[in-house]
């Protein structure tokens, strides 16, 4: 196993790991040994499991970079590392989106829309679909600026929906600290779910791009 394809083995440990550590969430008794962090007598919002969720993502996400960077500039691509890298990406970050749409607040909103969830995953199965019909056909599914903008801004969106919107549960819509403190959390739903739907966005139009410029191949399945 070449050096690339260790370091994709890492990044989908890691991402094995982030899912263990979340799941401990799930436990009846998680608040006793998982209560919010409090600084200072501010309550910030998220806990130490959310914590090593979200280190463990960041370096899942810095893996990627690494992996990909040394496979392509020492011509290691194999076919091991083909299947490895998208499985290692699925469970990163579909599988951080799949856990964080699990999360409910005190008034039982999901931190992330579940509905929102479905598109990314669906869009990311769409997408594997075609490359896998491109492979099938000897041919390679060449990058996108927009997908890669995509990959960015998802590596970007999750530690802060690890951390429950922080830094934007910081941001004060109100004009004095009572009332700022009983609707922060609102504030704070609203904005990632509105970063969630942009990068949404983003994702579904780079899927777009993929299928139009790679339409030919469904054309040849039809035949």
């Amino acid at each position: 196993m070449n050096t690339p394809n260790k370091i994709t083995v890492l990044r989908l440990i890691f991402a094995i790991l982030m899912i263990a550590v979340f799941s401990l969430s799930f436990l009846p008794q998680a608040s006793s040994f998982a209560p919010e962090i409090v600084i200072a007598s501010f309550h910030i919002g998220f806990n130490w499991i959310d914590v090593v969720c979200f280190t463990l993502f960041i370096l899942g996400s810095i893996t990627d970079a690494i992996d990909g960077h040394i496979a392509r500039s020492k011509n290691l691509i194999t076919n091991l590392g083909k299947f490895m890298d998208p499985l290692a990406d699925k469970f990163l970050v579909d599988g951080a989106f799949i856990l964080l749409c699990t999360r409910v607040d005190w008034s039982m909103h999901h931190q992330v829309l579940p509905l929102l969830i479905v598109l990314f995953v669906g869009r990311d199965l769409a997408v594997d679909g075609l490359r896998f019909m491109a492979a099938s056909k000897g041919k390679v599914m060449a990058a996108q600026i927009w997908g890669k903008v995509k990959t960015a801004a998802q590596m970007g969106l999750i530690p802060v929906l690890f951390l429950n919107g922080f830094p934007f549960s910081l941001l004060n819509f109100t004009n004095g600290l009572d009332s700022w403190m009983n609707t922060r959390w609102e504030y704070t739903y609203i904005i990632t779910n509105i970063l969630v739907f942009l990068v949404l966005a983003v994702s579904i139009y780079s899927a777009i791009l993929y299928f139009k410029d790679n339409k030919s191949l469904l054309k040849e399945e039809e035949n």
